[in-house]
């Protein structure tokens, strides 16, 4: 596929691509669903209406970032139409847009909307909540855009994955329920490792990119090798420590979820063997994708497999 020639301008189409709406799944449905079903398993039931807003506002607000992200990239320059591999990596550089403003705009109405969905959240549920999201916010507008952020540092992969995987789950929990259960985080570990991982391959791809515009990435500080190792290492480990966290809490979800990762065997295969270079981003990207999708959809539907079958147990 060639880029556009002629500068492009803003459509609906594009302001949506820029929100990576399968990471939106991946990284903010998936967590939020991990949460409201750690909260049932507590409660029992739960408010439906809340927990329909406290699916939508972390979705609403990966949207916002991964706009925002993408927007500040390209004014910046860090993006080009000569340095993305494809519209995914860059949807505004590759389609040469001439006004980026509407997607700014756009993605602010997207953080407006999530806001009002969680003052919604805050009347309904208290304001535990709203302590998180806060946090999670601020930590998400400092990575996209506000100066030099936490994405021009060797502190943002670990730091976006404990946000959007770590937060979002103990932000809904502690909605439905009213406290906090800092357990929850460990069992949320295997989705901040998604997000971690997306962002360390993602930076060990882009590192000559990176450089260029003045970041100090994790992959820039330590190395392609290390870094390639350093992501070899962390996919064993996330893959371990979800079965861990099944296997003690939840086995009857092994009965799902170990299907689930040999489907995606393909996907484990390339995340541990394919280089992370702007040459084989796509790929290599791409068997991430596969195996994150299998873990973010999988484990969500593990535990809830779990809470079902010893529902019906108890029953009998």
């Amino acid at each position: 596929m060639e880029q556009t020639k002629r500068p492009g301008r803003v459509t609906l189409r594009l302001a949506i691509a820029t929100t990576t709406p399968g990471a939106v799944l991946m990284t903010g449905l998936a967590p939020a669903l991990l949460g409201l079903l750690l909260a049932v398993e507590e409660r029992g039931t739960v408010d439906a209406l809340s927990a329909i807003l406290l699916l939508l506002i972390p979705s609403l607000m990966n949207a916002a970032v991964a706009s925002l992200n993408d927007y500040f990239d390209y004014v910046s320059g860090n993006d080009t139409p000569e340095n993305v591999v494809s519209e995914a990596d860059g949807p505004l550089a590759w389609n040469r847009v001439a006004n980026p403003k509407p997607v700014l705009r756009f993605a602010l109405g997207l953080l407006g909307l999530a806001a009002l969905l969680g003052a919604a959240v805050i009347w309904r549920c208290g304001w535990l909540p709203a302590y998180i999201g806060a946090a999670g916010a601020a930590i998400g507008l400092s990575y996209s855009g506000l100066g030099r952020g936490s994405s021009y540092l060797p502190i943002g992969e670990p730091l976006a994955g404990f946000t959007l995987g770590g937060l979002v789950p103990l932000g809904v929990y502690a909605a439905l329920c009213g406290k906090l259960d800092w357990l929850l985080l460990w069992k949320a570990l295997p989705m901040m490792l998604i997000v971690s991982e997306f962002m360390l391959s993602n930076n060990t791809c882009d590192m000559e990119r990176d450089s260029a515009a003045g970041r100090r990435t994790l992959p820039i500080l330590i190395g392609r090798r290390r870094a390639e190792a350093l992501a070899r290492g962390s996919i064993v480990f996330w893959l371990a420590q979800l079965l861990s966290v099944l296997a003690v809490w939840y086995p009857l979800g092994l009965l799902l979820m170990l299907p689930v990762l040999l489907l995606c065997r393909k996907g484990i295969r390339g995340a541990m063997f394919l280089p992370r270079t702007h040459e084989t981003k796509t790929p290599s990207t791409a068997a991430l994708a596969l195996l994150a999708l299998g873990v973010s959809a999988g484990y969500p539907a593990a535990l809830g497999l779990h809470l079902l079958l010893r529902a019906l147990f108890r029953q009998v």
